[in-house]
């Protein structure tokens, strides 16, 4: 009885269903050039593949012997020998199984390992979440943040779909492109390790803090690469680079602020942004505060305290109005 290798039909079915790694695809090759009865079984099993209705797997009964002896005949028909004997070629039970499994499930089998379902993780609890995938990178999510992701590669890919912002640690695998995709249509391809990123319903801010990761669309020429210290921003389609000029992008993770001889329009601009607060300048205090200057680094201080602080060292008064904080005279 001939040996049937389950571990090649396994990759066949994830190849026929765009789930084959390049690792897979190889092995897979390799054993067609065995030999010339592994080329045809391959493409019987192709065929059956293209032949097979495409809808939700129904619920059957199968009487295990019947589906191996009908499994057999499709893919292998009788051959005679020299005598005039009637042979098939013989599988183990094993094969017969893995085959019926390809013929009646096809891609919804599998589609149901847990290895490949998409999962989703949200910081919407007002806090921080980190999470690793599967190899080995880490996604830190801000609050308010939401990832879909699956254990398993698509297309040869590792693609994430990302909803706020988030900081990412990619491992490195040059076979496996890392894929941040976003609901505005921006891609985000990682050619280095970390970064953050901002999607936002019409706009895409990448901020690397190391390696390269390209900003576009998927299949746009337009597309920019972003080094370390870079910022790129997608905008309804438009993309630019420029230096990064904030030190306090992924304070929220940190939370540490710092702020370098800044205007106190920046600080308080950053300070809205970190604590999630309201915080405007009165009319006639603008101008005043567009010269005020200060370095100083908070860390993991309250917003009042560091009002507070700003405000011995700056001069200004600042008041609660409602949900509002606003600074003046």
């Amino acid at each position: 009885m001939e040996q049937f290798d389950t571990y090649i039909h396994e990759l066949i079915v994830k190849q026929l269903s765009a789930q084959c790694t390049e690792t897979e695809a190889a092995a897979i090759q390799q054993w067609l050039d065995t030999s010339a009865d592994n080329k045809v079984t391959y493409q019987k099993l192709v065929q059956i593949w293209q032949d097979a209705p495409r809808g939700t797997l129904p619920e059957r009964q199968y009487h295990t012997a019947a589906a191996w002896d009908k499994t057999e005949a499709a893919l292998f028909p009788a051959t005679t020998t020299q005598t005039g004997k009637v042979r098939r070629m013989g599988f183990r039970y094993a094969a017969a199984a893995a085959i019926l499994l390809l013929l009646t499930a096809g891609a919804w089998w599998l589609a149901s390992r847990p290895s490949l379902k998409q999962q989703e993780l949200a910081a919407n609890d007002g806090k921080i979440k980190s999470l690793q995938l599967a190899d080995k990178s880490v996604v830190t999510l801000r609050q308010g943040a939401r990832i879909r992701y699956s254990n398993g590669y698509h297309h040869d890919q590792r693609i994430v779909e990302l909803e706020g912002e988030a900081f990412f640690e990619v491992a490195n695998d040059p076979g496996h492109p890392f894929l941040v995709k976003t609901p505005n249509q921006s891609v985000i391809e990682v050619l280095g390790t970390s970064f953050t990123v901002q999607a936002r319903e019409d706009q895409t801010l990448v901020i690397v803090a190391s390696g390269k990761v390209r900003l576009g669309e998927a299949n746009n020429p337009s597309a920019v690469i972003l080094t370390s210290g870079q910022k790129g921003v997608w905008d309804k389609g438009t993309v630019s680079a420029r230096d990064n000029d904030n030190l306090n992008f992924i304070a929220w993770k940190t939370g540490i602020l710092q702020f370098n001889d800044q205007s106190l329009v920046v600080i308080l601009a950053q300070l809205a942004d970190f604590y999630g607060k309201d915080i405007r300048i009165s009319d006639d205090y603008q101008e005043t505060a567009s010269k005020q200057k200060a370095t100083v680094t908070f860390q993991h201080q309250s917003c009042d305290d560091v009002l507070h602080e700003l405000q011995l060292l700056l001069g200004f008064n600042y008041k609660q109005e409602g949900d509002t904080i606003v600074i003046g005279k």
